[in-house]
């Protein structure tokens, strides 16, 4: 039992002792910053452009940060980069081996910002629409290939950052977009609801695009009763790729057939070597009911009209049978003969469809007036 509690002790001080020592890695992870993370530029061939990037040290040690290039196009469609070592593919609009920045390392003390200067030359043969690359920062020097000249676009295997930049060659310019989808993930939604609407676009030019707008929602008298921005952090789509957008517009309640209307506007300006604003439009519709609320009214509504038919029906059989007793003959079986629907069910089928107008006339009253 002493020993027990020996031990009990000598656990308890140790993590009094040793339990305030930090211990993640968080401390001495490296952090590095840079800004802008992307750059967008219309460039004439032959041309050369120079900028910067500003590289932050965002560790509590001195650090050495190296630059490499790297190409890059899109993967898959929601707005993913891969990055590619120049040369390496054949095919696409690459642009890394026109970029000049120094290969030495930089040396950065703790939270020191610095610019970094670089030009890019572009080449007077290069052809009009996209071109594609990344300034990337390591803290890893870049292996040199002497092979393929990559000017110092090796991987690095430490902590990186970068900033993508994409150049747009005037000259023979096509911009050309559509939706290729525009829907929503059901038709028909319960309440409250999450409609989720789902935009592809495609891009068929040669050029990145950046389109953006609005998604208009109606209701099914015509009223406005939403509102959603598309694309206001400014996503680009690739030539040749289609990038996918997501929205959601959310409610405690809604009834009825609604309209989504997708209008957006993409293009570059006409003095600035563009084909000028071009617009895409398209709409789809989708339903909401409150199955909460409907479902039990007209099973109560067909419960009474099932209950009042009945009801008439016990009725009049009863009246029936009186009537024939008074007349001595009680003991004949009264066999009633089809003549087609009873007043009984037409009475109940009108109630039953004044109750329905009634609570459609209520509808209209809330989503006209009150919604």
């Amino acid at each position: 039992m002493i020993k027990k509690v020996y031990y009990f002790l000598v656990i308890l001080i140790a993590v009094f002792i040793f339990g305030n020592i930090d211990l993640s890695p968080a401390r001495a992870q490296v952090g590095i910053k840079i800004t802008p993370v992307k750059t967008e530029e219309i460039v004439d061939p032959g041309e050369s452009f120079t900028s910067e990037v500003r590289v932050l040290n965002n560790s509590n040690e001195n650090k050495t940060f190296y630059a490499y290039l790297r190409d890059f196009q899109a993967e898959g469609e929601l707005g993913r980069v891969k990055l590619i070592a120049p040369g390496s593919e054949e095919e696409g609009s690459f642009m890394a081996s026109w970029i000049d920045i120094t290969s030495e390392g930089v040396e950065f003390a703790p939270g020191e910002e610095k610019a970094i200067p670089y030009t890019i030359n572009v080449p007077a043969n290069a052809g009009p629409g996209g071109h594609y690359g990344a300034i990337l920062f390591g803290t890893v020097p870049p292996k040199l290939s002497l092979e393929t000249g990559d000017k110092g676009a090796g991987m690095a295997i430490a902590q990186q950052t970068g900033s993508l930049i994409l150049l747009h060659v005037s000259g023979d310019v096509v911009e050309e977009a559509r939706v290729r989808e525009f829907t929503t993930e059901k038709r028909v939604y319960g309440t409250p609801f999450d409609v989720n609407f789902i935009i592809r676009i495609e891009n068929l030019g040669n050029v990145h695009v950046k389109p953006h707008g609005l998604i208009s929602i109606e209701n099914m008298f015509g009223k406005e009763v939403g509102v959603l921005r598309v694309n206001d952090e400014g996503g680009n789509v690739l030539p040749k790729t289609i990038r996918r957008f997501e929205y959601n517009w959310t409610d405690q309640m809604g009834f009825g057939r609604y309209k989504a209307k997708l209008g957006m506007t993409y293009g570059t300006a006409a003095d600035e070597g563009g084909q000028g604003k071009q617009t895409l439009y398209t709409e789809i519709y989708f339903w909401i009911v409150p199955w909460r609320i409907v479902v039990p009214i007209l099973l109560g509504l067909l419960l009474f009209a099932a209950s009042f038919f009945l009801l008439l029906r016990l009725y009049r059989n009863k009246a029936v049978k009186k009537a024939m007793e008074k007349a001595g003959m009680g003991r004949t079986r009264y066999v009633p003969k089809f003549q087609g629907p009873s007043p009984a069910l037409h009475l109940s089928l009108i109630l039953l469809v004044v109750f329905i107008v009634i609570f459609l006339l209520m509808g209209f009253v809330y989503w006209f007036f009150l919604a």
